[in-house]
């Protein structure tokens, strides 16, 4: 068998790692010394994810994790931890810790016929193959797993194993290898390929994971039909290549994920080609181009931009990224990255913690940036790595522009300069609702930024994933929907360039940004079209008016829902916007004023804001708002004094310079014109139609129209449901594995104003969860952990989204954000002789004709912390419980006829 590397192959690379690459051989072999000489056994619990296992309860920073001390620190303000919440989420590192150990091992003992190395591979895969089968498969955050709280961890983790017993098996003979083969693959690869085999996570970055798992698996089981849907199923690797990495090499979740999830298909790729299944050259051109893609992204500082579910200002200087440079290059020839590996290989930046020595396998532990050089990194460099490298040599940073991403770019000073505008591929369920959005950088100084997100067990995820948290464009106070934008133009020549994209936000509303981008300023126009009026609201972030300004602190008005972001706002105030001319801002971080131009009728606000992930307090940040069909806002933003000043003549902007020169901009048909005036005139007009690009963003995300789908019959009441088996949605257990839950859903009209539904579960063990009780797992209702019932209804423009939960002498009432909740509904509940009955009446005009309802019984068993799973009334075959909490799709709810009711 020959998984990633043939035995030929690995036998030639014996020379290399005894060779020019002993020392990064060296540096493993050293930090396997403490496990050979007493080799642990496999953890015996399951991990757990809470809320305040592993993070600091100060700054939200990950603390500190050390395989050899058990201790929890955190590494920012060095505040210890202790409980059985932090040890059990230690468990998380620790495995996947372990389990890339045992490969290490056996790289190491191939590569150097180390039979200390050898051993400590042996007894390590032995112990994990006895302790697989006893982890329980119960309280899942993200699919089903026995180690972890996640499927796509446990494929990773399966990963290394299979990837351990593979480099044995292939290179010694030893009698206790195919004894040992045996119970691993009968103990831990098949078991466990089922169970990834049993959650699909279509075109997720996990599902990556789990496809290089199953790829693995068949491999070891020799199951062709396993290989094969892993390889060409409909969520399989060449599908991910097709769909998901698209077609600029950039992975669709951005940066964050791009890495991740470009590490697990390169194992695919791997395993497929050592297995005689090479990709065809459109996806193996694609694949590679997936190595250099999100370097072109970089920032002035070297660090990337938190764009979507990414971490805060994440460090280029750390070894794994470096080592996806290598391995690029392990392909084939290309300048981006040596010219990337120069700037990370250099030897005057200080060296610091290169974290290899706690690394958790492929699951990424981001430190601060440091310097190192090629023995600083993994298995996989001494592998697959050339073992010497081309001539490194740094490339210039310029203008990009990434049109399947839908992200263009605009630097000025050899890189120093940053300027984009983020307006393409909304991000699947990873993406954040900031289409528009805007960002400027010089140096390390961060002006307008994308503060990514922090933990997603904690409160302020619901900040960070809003609209309002970025610098785009708010429509009608709530969070924009998930859209993909267009590009409109792109043109730069190093000395003027813009960047022009639009998004529909509303229905009929299209909003259009502009971004013009000079040497010493930057002109943002926004301006929207819409067949009815809108209010459209800008934030930005970081900035301020001049203190001569007198504010009138005032509440706020915004969306109510959680993730509209508003509830984050405080030190709220009304601002006064001038009559005719600008009104100037500063920045609060040095070097930056702005001028900004609203027409009349629009009102300024200004807020504390939170802070960036894992950075305490808040920072300034203003609101324009203007409700109209169609307006504009227009500001300009310098840096190094390059303004005296900035006026508007009819439809021209006028910037006047220090140095005397007069620039005026103005719109030229589809181009901007740029007329400079001062030591001779110069006119630059600004093309670039996105039509002459030869290729758009839309082009690998729009999705071919269909029909509408004509609405479901109206159901005439009164109306009976039996839910069982096709209603339910699980969790780890099938309908069956899970006892069989059942309940029946009667609906009734007793009075011309009132429906009643009557929810009668009849086998319940009625583990109740008061609404009042603190979810210590992560953001959901804790409520939605025990026997509940999650009620939705919409008649005309009322709405309502309830979480009901019985209570001693009552029905606790939790309304569910995103619904008006202004329809009235009244509970009542009582036991009954195994189980429960809840009835409750919602008050609906006796005018209404018709009412729209699904009704979902969350169900539970003792033992567990998390919902075992739900029955829902309008069906939920194949569906999967996790991550849903008490969300529902407003379209999925049935259609009820009052007429002759």
């Amino acid at each position: 068998m020959s998984l990633l590397i043939t035995p030929a192959d690995l036998d030639g690379r014996k020379g290399v790692a005894q060779g020019v690459l002993k020392g990064l051989a060296d540096g493993l072999r050293a930090e396997l010394a403490p496990l050979i000489a007493q080799p642990p056994d496999a953890p015996r619990e399951k991990a757990l994810l809470s809320r305040s296992g592993g993070r600091c309860t100060i700054d939200g920073s990950l603390l500190i994790f050390d395989p050899f001390n058990t201790r929890h620190r955190c590494p920012q303000c060095g505040r210890e931890y202790a409980g059985g919440l932090y040890d059990r989420f230690r468990l998380y590192w620790y495995q996947l810790w372990l389990a890339e150990r045992v490969l290490h091992s056996a790289v190491l003992g191939v590569l150097f016929a180390d039979s200390e190395c050898i051993n400590l591979a042996i007894t390590l895969l032995d112990r994990f193959a006895e302790q697989y089968l006893r982890y329980p498969n119960a309280d899942n955050v993200l699919g089903p797993s026995r180690p972890f709280f996640s499927t796509y961890l446990e494929s990773i983790w399966l990963l290394q194993l299979i990837s351990a017993l593979d480099v044995l098996e292939s290179s010694i003979a030893l009698p206790e290898l195919a004894s040992l083969g045996s119970r691993v693959r009968d103990r831990l690869i098949r078991p466990s390929a089922k169970l990834i085999a049993s959650y699909d996570e279509g075109m997720s970055n996990r599902q990556v994971w789990n496809n290089a798992a199953l790829l693995a698996s068949a491999r070891m089981l020799d199951d062709r039909v396993m290989f094969d849907r892993a390889l060409r199923g409909r969520s399989g690797l060449h599908t991910h290549l097709v769909s998901a990495l698209l077609s600029d090499g950039s992975w669709y979740e951005g940066e964050n994920y791009h890495f991740f999830a470009h590490r697990g298909l390169w194992y695919g790729v791997r395993i497929a080609s050592t297995a005689g299944q090479p990709l065809p050259a459109a996806l193996a051109a694609r694949f590679h181009e997936g190595f250099a893609a999100p370097f072109r992204t970089v920032l002035p500082d070297l660090t990337f931009p938190s764009r979507r579910d990414s971490q805060y200002a994440v460090s280029v200087r750390q070894p794994r990224f470096a080592e996806s440079c290598e391995l690029g290059l392990a392909e084939r020839d290309d300048l981006r990255l040596t010219g990337i590996l120069a700037r990370l290989y250099d030897d005057s930046v200080p060296r610091g913690d290169t974290g290899r020595i706690a690394s958790s396998a492929d699951v990424e532990r981001n430190l601060p940036g440091t310097g190192f050089q090629r023995t600083d990194l993994s298995w996989r460099t001494l592998l697959f790595a050339r073992p010497t490298l081309p001539t490194l040599v740094p490339q210039p940073m310029h203008s990009d522009l990434l049109p399947a991403q839908g992200l263009g770019i605009l630097r000025r000073n050899e890189g120093s300069l940053y300027v984009s505008l983020d307006y393409g591929h909304s991000g699947g369920g990873h993406g954040h609702p900031d289409r528009l959005n805007f960002t400027l950088m010089n140096g390390a100084q961060r002006w307008f930024d994308d503060p990514g997100t922090g933990s997603y067990v904690d409160p302020s995820l619901h900040w960070y994933r809003s609209t309002l948290a970025h610098n785009a464009p708010i429509v009608d106070g709530r969070s924009q929907p998930r859209v993909h934008g267009d590009l409109l133009a792109f043109e730069d020549d190093d000395r003027e360039g813009w960047v022009s994209a639009q998004a529909e936000l509303a229905h009929g509303l299209i909003v259009q940004r502009t971004i013009v981008t000079l040497g010493a300023y930057v002109v943002d126009e926004l301006q929207w079209e819409g067949v009815e009026a809108h209010e459209v609201a800008l934030p930005m972030h970081g900035v301020d008016v001049t203190p001569d300004v007198v504010k009138t602190p005032t509440p706020i008005a915004g969306g109510h829902g959680e993730e509209d972001g508003f509830a984050f706002l405080t030190n709220t105030a009304s601002v006064p916007l001038p009559n005719g001319h600008a009104l100037e801002l500063i920045s609060a971080r040095e070097g930056l004023r702005g001028w900004l131009f609203a027409e009349q009728g629009s009102t300024l606000w200004s807020a504390s804001a939170p802070a960036a992930p894992g950075r305490e307090g808040t920072e300034p940040m203003l609101l324009l708002r203007q409700t109209a069909a169609t307006s504009s806002f227009l500001s300009v933003w310098s840096w190094n004094d390059a303004i005296r000043s900035v006026e508007r003549d009819g439809d021209v902007l006028v910037v006047v310079l220090t140095d005397g020169r007069r620039q005026r901009h103005r719109r030229a048909g589809q181009g901007w014109l740029i007329e400079t005036v001062g030591e001779g005139t110069r006119l630059v007009e600004l093309r670039g139609r996105a039509s002459q690009l030869g290729e758009t963003a839309s082009s690998d995300f729009r999705t071919t129209p269909t029909r509408p789908v004509a609405p479901p019959e109206k159901i005439a009441l009164p109306a009976t449901f039996e839910l069982g088996e096709l209603h339910y949605r699980q969790s780890e257990f099938t309908w069956q594995g899970a006892g069989a839950p059942r309940a029946v859903v009667t609906i009734t009209r007793p009075t011309p104003g009132t429906v009643q539904v009557d929810v009668d579960v009849p086998s319940s063990q009625r583990l109740f969860v008061p609404l009042v009780t603190e979810n210590q797992l992560d953001n959901e209702p804790a409520s939605i952990n025990g026997d509940s019932v999650q009620l939705y209804v919409i008649a005309g423009e009322r709405t309502a989204g309830l979480l009901l939960v019985p209570e001693v002498a009552s029905v606790g009432q939790r309304p569910v954000d995103g619904w008006t909740n202004d329809l009235a509904v009244d509970a009542k509940w009582r036991p009954t002789s195994s189980g429960y009955r809840l009835e409750a009446s919602i008050h609906i005009d006796g005018r209404t004709p018709e009412f729209s309802l699904d009704v979902l019984v969350n169900e539970v068993v003792s033992g567990r912390a998390r919902r075992r799973g739900q029955l829902v009334l309008s069906g939920a075959e194949g569906e999967f419980v996790y991550l849903r909490g008490d969300r529902h799709d407003p379209s999925r709810l049935l259609r009820f006829s009052l007429a002759n009711a």
